[in-house]
């Protein structure tokens, strides 16, 4: 099978090729069990491939696609598209094929109906679907004129398409369509039968449903036949509606597929963005052991950490969580972190107190108007005083453990952002001194949960953290993760999990 469609689909299959070469692939074949079918570039040995991707014709796997030169997520993908393109085509051909062997009785309409599925082979909407099928239904059972009506199931405009002479208005094939939804069965409607559902003017009338994933979404009609339609016409007309919704299947799940597609790739893409935003190497600050990670719960999320770091400038860090998960944490992420960046830098003499109060300023109108807020910490290190100063916006959980104490968790005293229109931030401060432990964490960890939905809780993060003081500051970061993860295992991450950990170390 897979032969014969590669002889018949080769310049389609060679432009697939030349794609990817163009790409920057090193080479592009078609296998079947092992055996090379086909293979580019022609006339160079073959390479190890690097991607594969099984044609599938129903459940059964049929060949492959190899591919070398490329072997990043986005390749993968691609090629796995490009396998199951083929699969549906060839699982088409197959269908193309049981089908003439049905209806080897009547030859005129084998080759009707063969005619029109070929016809819809390269369709790729609904409407022009529609438009071919009531226009050989039309001529295959002999009508003076044809209707099909569509209605979406998830959201989309109606849809009718017609054909022939006398077409009907558009109240009396809506009328029809919830008459046949009644039903639930074809419908032979004749003058000789004195069939009052008729519409007016029209003779004898054949409406068969055209199912779509077991419901009926669409019907087709055929109307003012010479002759009375009878059990033949009502078989062939079955066939052709279900050509009919069988193409309207793949077309629906082609659509899904291309949107599927194009929603991972832009959450690929929001992420890449997203991880760009935050900083790519952790500041080297004398006096202290810095370490910052962020894991989102989704594709993206609402977490966020930074540094300040410049020459003649306090070193300032901050860190916070925009209320909500997903895409749309994610752009409000970008927003406070950018009003909290800004300030930081190019304020002459910023303060963390100052910082928040202007941010606030600067976001207020817009969380508000959207219905959100964001917890923040800001720090800002005095590596002479060896003296953290810090104001807090809601955030929790905040660890301070002293060299020779325990750790202990550390109010906020403030609300988060976007709560008030103006918010009078206080600077607290903390001695860190070598040994001496901050812990600047999101919700994610304390609000972990378990299966029996049990928190983690601060209790356990402030025993987790005495447990750890001893280690490096990335070494902290890993096992509070490993806590959590260890606490959690079997249950989905519900919220974003961010952190900063700062120690202090010999200057």
């Amino acid at each position: 099978m897979l032969v014969s469609f590669l002889s018949s689909q080769y310049n389609r299959i060679q432009a697939i090729a030349e794609a990817w070469i163009a790409q920057g692939a090193q080479a592009f074949g078609v296998y079947e069990h092992g055996r090379p079918l086909a293979y580019w570039p022609s006339g160079q040995r073959m390479l190890p491939p690097d991607l594969t991707a099984a044609i599938y014709q129903y459940d059964e796997i049929v060949g492959e696609l190899r591919l070398s030169g490329l072997r990043n997520e986005v390749a993968r993908r691609r090629l796995q598209a490009d396998a199951s393109l083929i699969g549906y085509i060839l699982q088409l051909e197959h269908e193309l094929q049981c089908l003439t062997a049905d209806l080897v009785t009547s030859q005129d309409q084998q080759l009707a109906l063969y005619r029109l599925t070929q016809t819809m082979r390269d369709l790729v909407t609904i409407r022009e679907t529609l438009t071919a099928v009531v226009s050989e239904a039309q001529r295959m059972l002999k009508g003076r004129s044809g209707f099909a009506a569509y209605i979406p199931t998830h959201g989309g405009d109606p849809l009718i398409v017609q054909s022939g002479e006398n077409s009907l208005n558009t109240e009396a094939i809506w009328r029809l369509y919830w008459q046949l939804q009644t039903e639930d069965r074809p419908l032979l409607l004749s003058e000789e039968d004195g069939d009052l559902r008729r519409p007016p003017g029209v003779r004898n009338l054949m409406l068969i449903p055209i199912r779509v994933r077991g419901m009926v979404m669409a019907c087709l009609g055929i109307l003012d036949r010479a002759d009375r339609f009878g059990t033949p016409e009502l078989k062939l007309g079955r066939a052709i509606a279900d050509q009919a919704s069988a193409q309207i299947e793949r077309i629906l799940l082609y659509q899904e597929m291309v949107e599927q597609a194009r929603l991972r790739s832009e959450m690929d893409l929001a992420r890449r963005v997203q991880t760009d935003l935050l900083p790519r190497s952790l500041p080297d600050v004398g006096g202290l052991d810095i370490y910052a990670y962020s894991r989102p719960a989704l594709q993206v999320g609402g977490d966020f950490f930074d540094f300040i770091n410049l020459p003649n400038h306090p070193f300032i860090f901050t860190i916070g969580d925009v209320s909500g998960k997903g895409v749309s944490a994610a752009l409000l992420m970008s927003m406070t972190r950018t009003a909290l960046h800004s300030k930081a830098q190019f304020m002459p003499a910023p303060t963390p107190a100052l910082v928040m109060r202007q941010s606030n300023e600067d976001l207020y109108n817009d969380f508000t108007r959207i219905g959100v807020f964001a917890t923040v910490f800001v720090g800002q290190y005095d590596d002479t005083e060896r003296v953290i100063t810090y104001a807090n916006a809601g955030h929790a959980p905040v660890i301070y453990r002293p060299r020779n104490g325990r750790a202990e968790l550390l109010l906020a005293d403030n609300t988060a952002i976007g709560i008030l229109p103006v918010n009078h931030f206080q600077n607290r401060s903390l001695a860190i001194a070598p040994g001496d432990l901050l812990i600047v964490a999101t919700d994610g960890f304390s609000d972990a949960r378990n299966n029996q939905d049990e928190l983690f809780g601060i209790e356990r993060l402030l025993v987790a953290v005495d447990e750890l003081a001893a280690q490096p500051a990335q070494a902290i970061a890993d096992g509070l993760f490993r806590a959590i993860d260890q606490f959690s295992a079997g249950h989905p991450q519900d919220d974003d999990q961010t952190l900063i950990v700062l120690k202090g170390a010999a200057p």
